[in-house]
């Protein structure tokens, strides 16, 4: 196999790759590195057509990546009740994805001590559910964010911005559980603390 079809099936991986991604983000920086590569495919064969539409379509997604990187977002935190009507179809709807992240959870109509949602320039981008332990703890049922939203801006603007709405109900510590990697890595990153690991499941903290 030559360099040239080495660079074309990378190239390609790339683009199939992208096409995964839930993240608009994610999806449009792979794209592009795929054009990139598809560019240099497209000149070392000869066919400037393809390394023309390449970097089109390259140039297409710099624009937008900036756009979205440099985006003033605007946040609102809705507080609703547990059984709220917006609760249920929302939940249902993403409802296979909030078993991966949260296999523990079972929608009930129990009245949560905080029940907020969290809307992101106008969309609902995520639903947070938690009871008070007592002694100022708070433990977090579900913190769910939707795919499109999974950039952490969404759990900064409620643990971070926002957290003298958990100061107010005398909130001291906020306890959070986690069994993927990839939720213990969102937790870390907003600012929680690991404390324990029993059978697969981590026990997170944040000190208000």
């Amino acid at each position: 196999m030559s360099n040239v079809e080495i660079i074309g099936y990378v190239a390609s991986a790339l683009l199939l790759l992208a096409m995964m991604m839930t993240s608009v983000i994610k999806l449009r920086i792979l794209n592009t590195l795929g054009c990139i590569l598809y560019i240099l495919y497209g000149l070392r064969i000869g066919s400037y057509p393809v390394a023309l539409m390449n970097a089109a379509i390259a140039c297409v997604n710099i624009v937008h990546i900036g756009r979205s990187l440099f985006l003033k977002n605007t946040f609102k935190l809705l507080q609703i009740k547990g059984n709220d009507s917006l609760v249920e179809p929302f939940v249902n709807h993403y409802k296979a994805d909030i078993s991966r992240h949260f296999p523990e959870f079972t929608l009930t109509d129990k009245n949560y001590t905080c029940s907020y949602v969290i809307v992101r320039n106008m969309n609902i981008a995520g639903i947070f559910l938690a009871n008070d332990m007592g002694n100022g703890r708070l433990l977090v049922d579900l913190d769910y964010v939707i795919p499109a939203y999974r950039d952490c801006k969404v759990g900064n603007f409620l643990f971070k911005t926002n957290r003298n709405v958990f100061e107010r109900l005398g909130i001291k510590t906020i306890i959070a559980l986690s069994g993927t990697n990839y939720h213990s890595r969102y937790l870390r990153r907003v600012g929680f603390n690991e404390i324990a690991s029993e059978a697969g499941v981590k026990t997170f903290e944040l000190n208000l």
